[in-house]
């Protein structure tokens, strides 16, 4: 078995290696990951059997993510070996990661401590009418305005996210009376549908109008939200089809930055 470098060329095997994990990612999604992040594969035989990312938000920040060992490889510390090829990298950062059940006591001990939970509210949604605020599509230049908001809420510079997402996802931006951002939500493909997120917004009213934006259009759809635990949108959620299925748990180590809560993740991921 050896780390190396995770390949384009090999991103079939690691899509492989996530279905049978029944995560929903497409060879698209880890195509996205990889525009944006470091990443590292265990070979055995030439043959992938696990994965790594890390994310780097800024100077500052790192998530690690996509964490997958082949079930048939598990108990030899490849994920360990993974993690610490990449974590060796970002000495003094801190570390974010989103958490399964099974992938807890391996992040404790590499000494991740968990700090809340995320609910992953799926299904098809029903149809929404408009919302009873103005929402409206982001224009070229707000993307410099949306990175600061978004930097304001994670307390990390995700430049290079939101900039992807401004070519390749649908934005839309809630404005104060002056013209100022107030909040933002991105809709794009993802896994069986679709995902709305990040969705950044002051309020539970204003992220409820930044969804009902997005998915007008999206009636019976399959469409994906996750979201922190206690911010109040899950009911509302479920009252559109979204239903939880799942819930994870957040987890940092070396802990310098106070994010606030996000009413929508881009994905698990990602943040």
């Amino acid at each position: 078995m050896e780390i190396v470098s995770l390949a384009q060329r090999q991103l079939d095997q690691a899509t492989a290696l996530s279905q049978a994990e029944n995560w929903p990612h497409r060879l698209q999604d880890w195509q996205m990951l990889m525009t944006l992040s470091q990443g590292r594969a265990a070979l055995r035989d030439g043959v992938v059997i696990g994965t790594a990312l890390r994310t780097d938000y800024g100077p500052d920040v790192s998530l690690l993510n996509m964490i997958i060992v082949q079930r048939s490889e598990r108990g030899q510390r490849i994920g360990y070996k993974l993690m610490s090829s990449l974590m060796d990298e970002v000495s003094g950062r801190e570390l974010r990661l989103v958490a399964t059940k099974a992938g807890i006591p391996l992040y404790e001990k590499l000494g991740f401590e968990s700090e809340g939970e995320i609910f992953q509210c799926q299904g098809e949604i029903a149809s929404v009418g408009l919302p009873d605020e103005e929402i409206n599509p982001a224009k070229p230049d707000d993307t410099h305005a949306i990175i600061e908001l978004d930097s304001r809420f994670l307390a990390a510079d995700r430049s290079a996210l939101v900039q992807w997402l401004a070519k390749h996802a649908r934005l839309a931006v809630a404005r104060g009376a002056q013209g100022e951002i107030l909040g933002y939500a991105a809709l794009r493909r993802f896994g069986k549908g679709h995902v709305i997120g990040p969705i950044q917004a002051n309020s539970q009213r204003q992220a409820q109008n930044l969804v009902c934006y997005l998915a007008a259009s999206l009636a019976e759809q399959f469409v994906r939200i996750d979201m922190d635990d206690g911010l109040g949108l899950m009911p509302w959620l479920g009252d559109l089809g979204l239903k939880c299925v799942d819930t994870v748990t957040r987890m940092r180590k070396n802990p310098q930055t106070n994010p606030r809560p996000a009413f929508g993740l881009c994905s698990q991921a990602l943040g």
